[in-house]
């Protein structure tokens, strides 16, 4: 057997010494965080380089495609012509609350996803400094994970 070199020594002696439990210690608690997101209203703005690559395809298609007859196509006359037209207007993507810099409201960067996060102490924060955080909560009693959601 090859003679191990001291950093396997000791990533051995740390995967020996290492020890998984499903129940907890008296001194250990359970931090559990929430993570809320809004997700995108809007469609987000289309990059200007896929933007130019879709109006060139659009504008390939078009020169180039094959041109049937109606009677081949199997078109009548008596479906609709398409004489018809939408009166749409889109949602405007700078809302209010972008212009005031609101960043507590949920009106405001419609294109993005937004999370909650909250600024102030949290467990194992150092010295107890303020710092930006998911929601969470602190389970000092519970044994394991499932007694924390509540599932028996």
């Amino acid at each position: 057997m090859k003679k191990l070199t001291h950093s396997s020594q000791s990533l051995l002696l740390r995967l020996s010494t290492r020890a998984f439990s499903t129940t907890a210690t008296s001194s250990d608690k359970i931090v559990a965080s929430v993570l809320f997101e809004r997700l995108p209203v809007v469609i987000p703005k289309i990059d200007p380089v896929v933007y130019a690559f879709q109006e060139f395809s659009f504008r390939w298609n078009q020169q180039y495609r094959r041109k049937y007859p109606d009677d081949v196509l199997g078109r009548s006359e008596s479906k609709g012509q398409g004489d018809y037209q939408i009166d749409y207007v889109p949602a405007p993507r700078v809302t209010e609350a972008d212009h005031k810099n609101d960043t507590k409201s949920l009106q405001r960067a419609l294109d993005r996803r937004l999370y909650l996060l909250l600024y102030g102490a949290t467990y194992g924060s150092p010295k107890g400094k303020p710092v930006w955080h998911f929601p969470e909560k602190v389970y000092e009693t519970e044994e394991t994970l499932r007694k924390v959601k509540g599932i028996h």
